[in-house]
């Protein structure tokens, strides 16, 4: 179940939440190239490509943790299917990783902007809930009455489908790595083999074949503020 709710994270691609929020480009030489000014040492005017631009212009740009280092991106148009097609699948940059901070950014932005796609396709309140079964295909509580109607929004709109189930993705991911934190945190102490064993024993069940991971779901309230819990919990 783990692994297959988590193909998502394969093909998309730490720090704390509070992190997550908008990022403003603050480089000086990106400031100059804003207001038209020119490099003193070079006499030469300054350009800036179209994306910084719509970075600075846009309300939704978030330091994001990717394979290849934090980078800044307007999660606005960071799923549109155009965009993620014009990025090589072999690159580290678009590679999100399962960190608190990129899973705080996605479910702050799809608070953000999930309330409006509900207004535009006329569902009149979200599920109390979405997860996803082991065919990475959306799961709905039995009783939300718009369960067709929001089905059908989300596959005339893959960039919201898409960010709905990258956060899954990552969520499971993260919540997977926190279940690990107590085991290794007692293995890091332990002071002898004999406690080593005795720890390897009392946390058996994580590495069993058997194991359980912990079960995620996007959690909304009415009007489409969504949490990522994790068994029951917030996962961030």
């Amino acid at each position: 179940m783990y692994i297959a709710n988590n193909q998502a994270y394969q093909q998309i691609g730490a720090s704390t939440p509070s992190e997550s929020v908008r990022s403003a480009t603050s480089s000086s030489i990106l400031d100059d190239a804003m207001n038209g000014r020119s490099d003193s040492a070079s006499g030469k005017t300054l350009s800036i490509s179209d994306q910084a631009k719509r970075l600075s212009e846009s309300e939704s740009v978030y330091t994001l943790n990717t394979g290849a280092g934090d980078k800044q991106y307007d999660l606005d148009s960071y799923f549109d299917p155009q965009a993620q097609a014009s990025s090589s699948l072999l690159s580290l940059d678009g590679l999100l990783l399962p960190s608190s901070q990129n899973v705080s950014a996605l479910q702050d932005h799809i608070s953000k902007v999930f309330p409006d796609f509900l207004s535009r396709n006329n569902i009149p309140e979200a599920p109390s809930s979405i997860q996803y079964d082991g065919e990475g295909k959306i799961v709905l509580p039995a009783d939300y009455p718009y369960a067709d109607q929001l089905k059908q929004a989300l596959t005339d709109d893959p960039a919201m489908a898409k960010e709905l189930s990258t956060v899954n993705a990552l969520s499971s991911h993260l919540a997977a790595l926190k279940s690990l934190e107590p085991f290794h945190q007692e293995y890091d102490s332990a002071q002898s083999q004999a406690e080593i064993d005795a720890i390897i024993d009392k946390y058996s069940y994580l590495f069993g074949d058997n194991r359980t991971y912990p079960q995620v779901q996007l959690s909304f309230d009415q009007e489409g503020h969504v949490s990522v819990q994790a068994d029951g919990k917030a996962l961030v």
